[in-house]
C-alpha cells in the first residue's frame, strides 16, 4: 500500500527484515524458513491449515499460503515500479517453535531432527527433571542454533535452507526471476562456517547470477568480500563509525584529514568493483536512531544508547539536530556506496536503541489538516522515569518533519538523477582541519560533481581543480550559477565559499 511513497521518496531497493513465520515482533526467531508469517496475510488460520499439511522437509509437498501469495504480489508491485527488494536470511539459528526443534521436544534422541541443532543433553523420561539442554546464540535459550562441522552446517539444515533459498529467488522455477526476491541481507554471518557460505553463495548465483548478497559484518572483512569471496556487498559499519567521529563526535571528534583516512581505509580493504556496492548506514534496527546519535554525541558507535546510559538523553530532537543530520544524508549520498537509509529517519523519527528504534511509521494519514480538523493524529510520546531514562523526560509531539522528508526526497533524487554519483570514481580535493572541512569529487566519463562540507563554526573560502578548460557550474543547494575556465586544464579551477554548517554541491558542464 506504501510502495508509491517509497517510489516517490526515490528509494531503489526495499530491504526487509525477517518476514518469515516467528513469535516474536522481530522474527529473527524463525518458525520457518520456506513461509512468510502468517500474521502478514488475510487469512491465518486457513494458512495453518495449509501449512499443516506439510512435511516440511520434503519440498514436494510445500504449499502456497495466502500470506506467501501476498508477499509475491508485494515482490510484483516492487519490481513494477522498478524497485528491487532484499529480505533477511536467519541461517545461524532458529526460534524453539521452528519445526525440527519443536518434534526434538516432542520425540527427544528418537527425532529424526536430533542432529539439526547442538543439543547438549536430551530429557530423561525416567526422572523429574527435564534435562534437555541446547546451545542458544549468545547463550538465548530463545535461538537454538543449527549443529555444524568445523566448515559446514550439518547436512539436515543446509539442504533445508538451500531450498528455501531457492523458493524465494524463483517462486516458479521456471528460469524467470521476475517474480522472485533480488537479493539476500546475511545475519550473524561470523557465526556460520565460511565452508557453508561458499556453496550458499555459489547456489544463489547459479540462479540469479545478478543478485545482491549483503553480509551483516561490523569490521573489515576482505575475506568475505574479495575476488573470490562469498559476497558482493556487506553492512557498512565502518562507514558508520567514521562519520560519527567527524560529523557527530563533539569532544572527540577527528579532523577532516583523520575522517579522509579512515574512508580511504575502507576503500583499500575491497575490490574496486566491491565498493559502489558497499551498503553504507548510519542507523539500523541494531542501532539507536540517526537523530537520536546526534542527540547524544561522544560515545561509541551502537553503546550505551539505552536505559543503563544515565545521561541518554531519548526525548525529541530540535532543529539543529536535523540540519546536521542533512548533512549527514548528503554526504552517505553523494560518497561512493549504496547509501541505506532506515525507515523514518527521512520523517524524522527519533528512539534509543533497540526497542526504542523500532517505533512503527509515521503515516501523513494521522496528520490533521485543514480540510480534515477531525483527522485521527499521533498521540504524544511520553517519556518518564517509569520508562527507565533519567533525562529527556517530557511530553512530545509525533509528526513528520515535512522540511526533512522534503530534503531527503531533494538528495535522493539527486543521486538518481546523476549516474556520476552511483558509479563515478572519487577524488578527494581539499581538507582543513582547522575549519573542519573538505571537498571531493565524483566522476564518471564526461560528467563530474563536486561536493563540499564545512561542519567547522566558520565560513570557508578555497579553490578546487576542475581539470576542464572551460566549462559552467550549477551548485545544487544554493541554484548558483557560474563559469570557470583556463589557460590549460591543469589551471582552471572553481572557487568555493561555503558557509559553516552546510554543504556545497557544483554540478560540472564542460563547454566546447
Amino acid at each position: 500500500d506504501r510502495l508509491d511513497y517509497l517510489k516517490e521518496l526515490g528509494v531503489g531497493a526495499i530491504y526487509l527484515n525477517p518476514v518469515f513465520e516467528a513469535v516474536s515482533l522481530h522474527k529473527y526467531d524463525g518458525s520457518t524458513f520456506h513461509h512468510i508469517d502468517v500474521n502478514f496475510g488475510p487469512d491465518p488460520d486457513g494458512d495453518r491449515k495449509l501449512i499443516s499439511s506439510e512435511i516440511p522437509d520434503d519440498p514436494s509437498t510445500w504449499v502456497w499460503t495466502e500470506a506467501d501469495k501476498l508477499f509475491l504480489k508485494l515482490i510484483e508491485e516492487v519490481h513494477l515500479r522498478g524497485m528491487r527488494i532484499i529480505i533477511d536470511g536467519v541461517f545461524n539459528h532458529t526460534g524453539v517453535q521452528f519445526w525440527a526443534f519443536q518434534d526434538i521436544i516432542k520425540n527427544g534422541k528418537n527425532s529424526s531432527y536430533k542432529d539439526w541443532y547442538m543439543i547438549n543433553s536430551f530429557d530423561d523420561p525416567a526422572t523429574k527433571e527435564n534435562e534437555f539442554d541446547y546451545k542458544g546464540w549468545w547463550n538465548a535459550k530463545s535461538l537454538p542454533q543449527f549443529n555444524r562441522t568445523e566448515k559446514d552446517l550439518y547436512p539436515g539444515p543446509k539442504q533445508y535452507v538451500f531450498h528455501s533459498t531457492v523458493r524465494w529467488l524463483d517462486p516458479d522455477n521456471d528460469g524467470n526471476l521476475s517474480d522472485g526476491i533480488d537479493g539476500w541481507r546475511l545475519d550473524v554471518v561470523r557465526d556460520v562456517p565460511a565452508g557453508f557460505w561458499k556453496d550458499w553463495s555459489k547456489l544463489v548465483r547459479s540462479v540469479n547470477p545478478d543478485a545482491i548478497i549483503v553480509g551483516e559484518l561490523w569490521e573489515f572483512s576482505p575475506d568475505f568480500i574479495s575476488e573470490n569471496g562469498a559476497f558482493n556487498s556487506l553492512m557498512n559499519y565502518n562507514f558508520a563509525y567514521a562519520v560519527v567521529d567527524f560529523f557527530i563526535a563533539d569532544k572527540n571528534k577527528i579532523k577532516a584529514s583523520e575522517f579522509i583516512d579512515s574512508l580511504k581505509k575502507i576503500d583499500n580493504t575491497y575490490p574496486e568493483d566491491n565498493l559502489n556496492l558497499l551498503q553504507n548506514l548510519v542507523d539500523s534496527h541494531d542501532t539507536e536512531r540517526l537523530s537520536s546519535l546526534i542527540l547524544n554525541p561522544d560515545r561509541r558507535f551502537d553503546r550505551d544508547a539505552n536505559e543503563g546510559n544515565s545521561n541518554y538523553n531519548p526525548g525529541k530532537p530540535g532543529e539543529e539536530v536535523y540540519e546536521r543530520q542533512k548533512l549527514i544524508l548528503a554526504f552517505q549520498i553523494t560518497y561512493r556506496g549504496a547509501p541505506m537509509i532506515y525507515y523514518g529517519d527521512e520523517a524524522g523519527m527519533w528512539g534509543a536503541d533497540d526497542p526504542h528504534c523500532r517505533k512503527p511509521m509515521l503515516w501523513d494519514n494521522f496528520e490533521p489538516k485543514a480540510y480534515q480538523p477531525l483527522a485521527e493524529k499521533y498521540d504524544n510520546e511520553v517519556i518518564t522515569k517509569d520508562n527507565g531514562f533519567k533525562k529527556g523526560l517530557g511530553s512530545f509531539p509525533v509528526n513528520r518533519n515535512i522540511d526533512l522528508l522534503e530534503f531527503y526526497k531533494k538528495m535522493i533524487h539527486l543521486r538518481d538523477d546523476n549516474k556520476c554519483l552511483q558509479e563515478g570514481d572519487i577524488n578527494f580535493l581539499y581538507s582543513n582541519d582547522e575549519k573542519q572541512s573538505f571537498a571531493f569529487e565524483r566522476v564518471l566519463d564526461d560528467s563530474k560533481i563536486i561536493i563540499a562540507f564545512n561542519i567547522g563554526k566558520e565560513e570557508d573560502d578555497f579553490e578546487v581543480p576542475v581539470n576542464i578548460l572551460k566549462g559552467q557550474y550549477k551548485e545544487i543547494m544554493t541554484n548558483e550559477e557560474g563559469t570557470f575556465s583556463g589557460s590549460d586544464k591543469a589551471s582552471s579551477k572553481i572557487l568555493i565559499k561555503i558557509p559553516a554548517q552546510s554543504v556545497r554541491i557544483y554540478k560540472l558542464y564542460k563547454l566546447q
